[in-house]
């Protein structure tokens, strides 16, 4: 299985779907675009050179994913959002089965599975979005957040350890987050630097070209946030 790297900049994105030969515009994603048509997901950055990532519904309304400086954050939001579309409708696909005795029962299972998937989806999205990957800074200490894990800048050792004490900060840290990014205001190394780190990578399977031809824009549901 093929592993790579993941795209963390609008270029890189871009790059990436033209090079999965994806139909971006029949699928209805716009990347570097503020498209203000209805059913549209997309990803720009505006006059104050924030990213935002957003979701226009079917009744024309927009819903913003996020608005904020962090490129890589932005990206990867569009970028899940966009694999969970594609695999939607693969398992769409594989659950048509050809005998009619069987499609009631298999459209009843795909159901219930796609509900419970959505909901997981939404509990998951509500989890990791209050805690984005990257430098937090509370108490003139700093954190990185990776993986469901803290770290902390040990200056004693001059190096990151893994945290594992219990805060209430960190259940819901937005105001102490800082980038994905390193700078070194941050008063600690580059966390890229240390053992823990791990880069982003994905093996899921996007399909050639071929695999978008038949893409049907109607089997989103445009009505949700997100």
């Amino acid at each position: 299985m093929v592993t790579y790297e993941k795209p963390k900049t609008i270029e890189e994105l871009k790059a990436f779907c033209a090079e999965k030969g994806m139909p971006l515009e029949r699928m209805r994603f716009f990347i570097g675009e503020d498209c203000r048509e209805p059913r549209a997901f997309g990803i720009y950055r505006d006059e104050n050179g924030d990213c935002v990532v957003y979701k226009n519904k079917d009744d024309g309304s927009r819903a913003v994913r996020y608005q904020g400086p962090d490129e890589a954050y932005a990206v990867n939001e569009l970028y899940e959002k966009l694999k969970s579309e594609v695999e939607l409708r693969r398992r769409g696909a594989a659950a048509a089965a050809p005998d009619k005795k069987k499609n009631k029962a298999g459209r009843a299972i795909l159901a219930v599975f796609l509900a419970l998937c959505a909901a997981l989806v939404v509990v998951s999205v509500s989890i990791f979005a209050r805690k984005p990957k990257g430098y937090y800074q509370y108490q003139n200490q700093t954190y990185y957040y990776d993986y469901n894990d803290w770290y902390v800048f040990s200056h004693e050792l001059n190096a990151w350890t893994q945290w594992r004490g219990t805060a209430d900060w960190t259940e819901q840290p937005k105001d102490y987050y800082l980038s994905s990014k390193y700078d070194d205001a941050y008063g600690a190394e580059d966390f890229k630097s240390s053992d823990y780190y791990h880069e982003s990578r994905d093996s899921y399977d996007w399909g050639s070209s071929s695999s978008y031809d038949s893409w049907d824009s109607g089997a989103t549901n445009w009505s949700s946030d997100w």
